[in-house]
């Protein structure tokens, strides 16, 4: 964005100053409605301050829809009307479609992912977009989504979507998945963080495999869920990978059989912090010792005992993105080869993140890192008390030393790990273990 104005004629920040014209140039496909709301704060301006920063506002608002290229602002003080200015937009819009494919990571998984997006679709900043993508977990999935702006404002949205996926679980539990899901959701930004509000009605298919147990088998074949889920995420870390100062906090709550509707009816919350501080700063920008410290923990608790949480929706606990020194899933009850899965469960780390002499400038740390955690179940009916108990009793614990090698997409953990203590039935991974993802504990 260009702002342009007379300096010899600008007033003083709290001289009297109203907007007398407002001209938009530059516009094929956006509504003259959709704009009118975007700008009509500019007129109710009255100083020269208030103006300017309206000026501002509205210039940042159409760049956040994401449907101009380039926006330029020109202030010319009104040569017929005294204490006015005259303000002219010129716009350029974006082209309608947008094609992009990336390289994406998730937990241990790789994924190449494509979209192909319509944006401003019928003048208002609507968008339509259909994204698929494929990896080593997630064999296929896809989602369409239709959104628009909700009232004209970049920061909520609303969209109705449809999405399918094909996931393998064989890292925790030998079964094949597939779901298929439509809702409503929306999106909204705060000064606090970042809101998502879902509304789904779901219906999975689980297929055992060969090695699965008895329990995986029972659990086996098609369910349906209607739920609603929110998620909160305040992020002010520096970096999103390799953080060094800042924090995060995460808040993601989902309740399932709304309207008494699906196989499930439960209630579920998660919530997990960061906090991420320099130590130590050498001369050179990337020479420092950070601590880094994470903890997360979460309840699912079933509203109806006829309608159990699926196994899908439960806890998982252990591998090198939460407790190090664990295989995926390897904390908590087993049947066979398939973890069992809780339905509470915490987890905590600590992490000193150090440079490498000689090495600050490439994309490479060691770390010394503890670990801890427990899983257990809950029933109807327990009291918090016994719930917290369970959790305090015998949790598991790890330690070890490693190399963390990052990327922009994500980070990889190269480390040797001693785990401290397990129980029986556990899967302790002793030695080294590799990490491929983006948020490690």
């Amino acid at each position: 964005m260009s702002t342009f104005a007379n300096p010899s004629n600008t007033p003083q920040p709290e001289a009297p100053l109203r907007v007398n014209q407002l001209s938009v140039h530059g516009t094929e496909w956006t509504r003259q409605s959709f704009l009118n709301n975007v700008l009509k704060p500019l007129f109710d301006a009255q100083t020269t301050d208030n103006v300017l920063k309206s000026v501002q506002s509205a210039a940042a608002s159409l760049q956040r829809h994401d449907i101009f290229e380039e926006i330029k602002v020109y202030l010319q003080s009104s040569k017929t009307v005294p204490d006015t200015v005259d303000i002219s937009l010129q716009l350029k819009e974006k082209p309608k479609a947008s094609f992009a494919t990336v390289l994406g990571v998730r937990e241990n998984e790789a994924n190449m992912n494509g979209s192909v997006s319509f944006r401003n679709l019928f003048g208002g900043a609507e968008s339509l977009s259909t994204s698929y993508s494929f990896g080593n977990r997630t064999k296929a999935a896809f989602e369409t989504a239709l959104g628009a702006p909700v009232n004209g404002s970049p920061d909520v949205r609303a969209e109705v979507f449809v999405r399918g996926a094909i996931k393998d679980f064989s890292m925790v539990n030998y079964y094949v998945e597939r779901s298929k899901a439509a809702g409503i959701r929306f999106k909204g930004v705060s000064v606090y963080g970042d809101h998502a509000l879902e509304l789904a009605f779901s219906h999975r298919d689980v297929v055992a495999q060969p090695k699965s147990s008895a329990t995986v088998r029972a659990a086996s074949g098609e369910n349906t869920k209607a739920s609603v889920h929110h998620a909160f995420v305040h992020d002010k870390r520096d970096h999103a990978i390799m953080p060094s100062a800042g924090h995060y906090i995460g808040v993601f709550s989902e309740l399932a059989g709304v309207g008494q509707k699906g196989d499930s009816s439960f209630t579920k919350h998660e919530v997990a912090g960061q906090f991420h501080h320099t130590l130590f700063q050498g001369q050179a920008e990337q020479s420092k010792v950070v601590l880094s410290v994470g903890a997360k923990a979460g309840l699912l608790a079933t509203l109806d005992n006829d309608k159990p949480a699926h196994l899908s929706d439960k806890y998982f606990l252990g591998g090198p993105l939460s407790v190090r020194g664990f295989r995926m899933g390897g904390i908590g009850p087993r049947d066979g080869n398939d973890a069992l899965g809780g339905e509470a469960f915490w987890a905590a780390g600590a992490s000193l993140v150090s440079s490498i002499p000689g090495a600050s400038h490439l994309p490479i740390k060691a770390h010394a890192f503890f670990n801890a955690g427990n899983l257990v179940n809950y029933t109807k009916g327990s009291s918090v008390n016994d719930t917290i108990q369970a959790l305090s009793n015998e949790p598991r614990t790890s330690a070890g030393v490693g190399l963390i090698f990052y990327h922009h997409l994500a980070r990889i953990e190269a480390n040797f790990c001693v785990p401290l203590r397990f129980s029986a039935g556990d899967l302790p991974q002793p030695g080294v273990q590799f990490g491929l993802g983006v948020n490690f504990l």
